[in-house]
């Protein structure tokens, strides 16, 4: 049976009232820790184990196990962060209408923070044969730093990552690529431009050439359940003001990548496109993480892929974004990306989740739960 609606409700708002947005964004100022502080008192009043560790800057992750002394532990990941507020129903807060709770980070993640902490108490009661964590992580919104110190500190044996997927299992996304490219030129007057180099054409000449040749640094094949391989020139900026030709330019490339490739091999690729135009450097990454999938075998797969079944959800699917699945995958850890909310509402102005779906995923997490117990004893 799923928990009271009201319950649920209620403890969303108390988590979107909570302002988590990303301090390395706009707008962000306190962080996560007034989030963090929640999450450990609600471990406590559990009687589970609680423990912080700082990530950057004074944030910490937050760690809430379920320990029974078991040899197999399954981790439920789900990030603190938000992206910044925009407009009163993106913001911390909340609003209920009907079934809906509106607000930052109630479809991206707090509706799955819920459904975990309600499985928590659940497992409390009745413990299943398996540790189970849940590890409330800081930064996924920029440089997932949070995951990837709990993926060093913290052994599991496979991952659930909570995020909105319709309750869907997803168990392959696609990884991140982005550099700047830099444009160098001449600065000379407007009225004698011949004296000067312009360098927003020689970033145009690139641009143009990412457009008519991209096969170069584009995957051969799409993935079966991630499709294509995408590429933007997201952003694009140079000179100085009107009457100087431009002496510098700058376009940031984000290239999103499937599973299997190697993240530096692309960037090589980038560097040989351009190695005809001399005016052209191409940065190093700052951002650089492969696309992962786990296999449909693999226990914690066929676990959530048993679970979602019974409501009706029975297709193992891919996605075009990334999350902190990113930070375990590599490790041999494998994982599955599941929660509720659509992802079409997060960080939208009237982010929503449906508090129907947020109850049911309560139940969902508790079937992934002994499923995977299930499958670990008879493996």
């Amino acid at each position: 049976m799923n928990p009271d609606i009201e319950r649920v409700g209620d403890l969303l708002q108390q988590l979107v009232a909570i302002d988590s947005v990303n301090p390395d964004m706009p707008g962000g100022k306190a962080g996560e820790n007034d989030y963090g502080d929640f999450l450990a008192q609600f471990g406590r009043d559990l009687g589970l184990a609680v423990a912080r560790r700082e990530v950057v800057d004074g944030r910490a992750n937050v760690l809430l196990e379920l320990d029974g002394g078991h040899e197999r532990t399954l981790l439920f990941d789900i990030h603190l962060d938000t992206v910044p507020q925009e407009g009163e129903l993106g913001s911390a807060r909340p609003v209920r209408e009907g079934d809906r709770v509106y607000g930052r980070g109630a479809c991206d993640v707090k509706g799955s923070m819920v459904s975990a902490l309600l499985m928590l108490e659940r497992l409390v009661d009745d413990p299943p044969p398996l540790n189970v964590a849940l590890a409330a992580v800081v930064d996924e919104e920029y440089r997932k730093r949070g995951a990837h110190q709990m993926a060093a500190d913290f052994a599991a044996d496979a991952v659930v990552v909570g995020e909105p997927t319709s309750l869907q299992p997803v168990i392959a996304q696609k990884g991140i690529l982005r550099f700047a490219l830099e444009a160098a030129g001449k600065s000379a007057h407007t009225a004698n431009p011949e004296l000067g180099r312009n360098a927003i054409y020689a970033m145009l000449d690139a641009v143009a050439l990412l457009r008519t040749q991209p096969a170069q640094v584009m995957p051969a094949a799409p993935h079966p359940l991630c499709g294509e391989g995408q590429l933007t020139v997201s952003t694009i900026s140079g000179g100085v003001q009107v009457n100087v030709v431009p002496a510098s330019c700058r376009a940031m490339v984000d290239r999103r990548m499937l599973p299997g490739e190697d993240p530096m091999a692309v960037w090589s690729a980038f560097v040989g496109l351009f190695s005809g135009l001399e005016d052209i450097t191409v940065g190093e990454p700052y951002a650089a993480e492969a696309g992962v999938e786990s296999g449909p075998r693999a226990p914690i797969v066929r676990a959530a892929a048993a679970a979602c079944a019974r409501l009706g959800r029975t297709e193992l699917i891919g996605v075009p974004y990334s999350t902190d699945a990113a930070a375990y995958a590599p490790l041999g850890c494998d994982f599955v990306v599941l929660g509720p909310g659509d992802i079409a509402q997060a960080h939208s102005n009237r982010e929503y989740v449906e508090l129907a779906e947020v109850a049911a995923c309560v139940g969902l997490y508790e079937d992934v739960v002994r499923s995977f117990a299930r499958e670990e004893g008879e493996g």
